[in-house]
C-alpha cells in the first residue's frame, strides 16, 4: 500500500484535511447543461482544471524541501501523478516519505519548507478562482449560443 500526498480540485485533500474547495453558484443549471451539452461544458471546465492544476503543481514544487531532488521532481512527474478525469483534477507524489516531509514542523529544511503541498495549493488559490471565473463566463457565452 502506498502513501500519497495529494490534492484534488473537488476536495483538495491531504490526509483528510480540506485545503481548497471550488464553489460554484448555479450548479443546478450547470449540471443540466452538462447532461445536455457535455461536448461544450467538459472542454471548458477541463481547460480551467488543466491550468489550475499546473499552477498548483508549480507552487508546490517551489516550496518543496530538496536534498536529492527526488521529491520535488516526483510531484506531478514520473513517480507522482497529475490527472484530469471528468470534472476532477489532482496533483501529488507517491514518494513514500513525502507525507512526513509535508507534515513535519520539526524537520529543518535548508531549501523549501514544511507543508509545501498545502502552502503551494493555497498560493495558487486566487489563480484557480480566476480560471474558474473565466470558465464560467465562457460557458455562459457558449451555452447562450447553443440554446
Amino acid at each position: 500500500m502506498r502513501q500519497n500526498c495529494c490534492h484534488t480540485f473537488n476536495s483538495w485533500r491531504l490526509n483528510e484535511t480540506n485545503l481548497i474547495t471550488v464553489r460554484f453558484t448555479g450548479l443546478d443549471n450547470l449540471a443540466k447543461n452538462f447532461e445536455k451539452y457535455p461536448q461544450i461544458v467538459e472542454p471548458i471546465v477541463q481547460k480551467a482544471l488543466k491550468s489550475s492544476i499546473a499552477m498548483a503543481e508549480t507552487e508546490a514544487k517551489r516550496r518543496t524541501p530538496v536534498l536529492t531532488g527526488l521529491l520535488r521532481s516526483s510531484i506531478g512527474g514520473e513517480q507522482g501523478y497529475s490527472f484530469i478525469r471528468g470534472l476532477t483534477a489532482g496533483v501529488g507524489t507517491n514518494v513514500r516519505y513525502a507525507i512526513f516531509v509535508e507534515m513535519s514542523d520539526r524537520a529543518h529544511h535548508k531549501i523549501g519548507e514544511p507543508h509545501f503541498m498545502e502552502k503551494g495549493v493555497k498560493a495558487a488559490r486566487s489563480y484557480i478562482q480566476q480560471q474558474f471565473e473565466i470558465a464560467m463566463r465562457e460557458l455562459s457565452i457558449a451555452l447562450t449560443k447553443t440554446v
